[in-house]
């Protein structure tokens, strides 16, 4: 699954989440202070494969 980093707009905590495509499309709130104005921040992404390229 994939992994998510998120920021609160409120508190300004910064954390990820492990979620499903389905969990990803519905509201996330700020587990510190539990405000649903939250915005996912832009992230890195790499794959592993075993093929050399």
């Amino acid at each position: 699954m994939p992994v998510y980093d998120y920021i609160c707009n409120d508190c300004h905590k910064t954390f990820e989440l492990v979620l499903t495509l389905q969990e990803h499309e519905k509201d996330i709130k700020c587990p510190k202070c539990g405000s649903k104005n939250v915005e996912q921040e832009a992230t890195a992404f790499f794959a592993v494969t075993d093929k050399k390229s």
